[in-house]
């Protein structure tokens, strides 16, 4: 298998690699086909998945013109 480098990251993959203020940077592995296929570890200054804020929910369900609008048909032809 090769390896590609590009800037500075820890000679060994899955270590611990802290920046210089001593902080871990995060790990993320990406892949197409999960740990089978060619794969791409990259290592962040801050998390990817880093929540910032959770708010109120936002009612997000369609605007209708006439609410419970299911009413049975029957069209009796012939």
């Amino acid at each position: 298998m090769h390896y590609y480098q590009l800037g500075k990251i820890p000679h060994k993959r899955h270590t611990i690699f802290k920046k210089p203020n001593g902080e871990l940077y995060p790990e993320q592995l990406i892949s197409t086909h999960g740990f089978s296929s060619v794969s791409s570890l990259t290592y962040h200054t801050h998390r990817p998945t880093q929540v910032k804020a959770i708010k109120d929910p936002v009612d997000v369900s369609p605007k209708v013109a006439v609410r419970n609008n299911m009413q049975h048909r029957a069209f009796m032809t012939w």
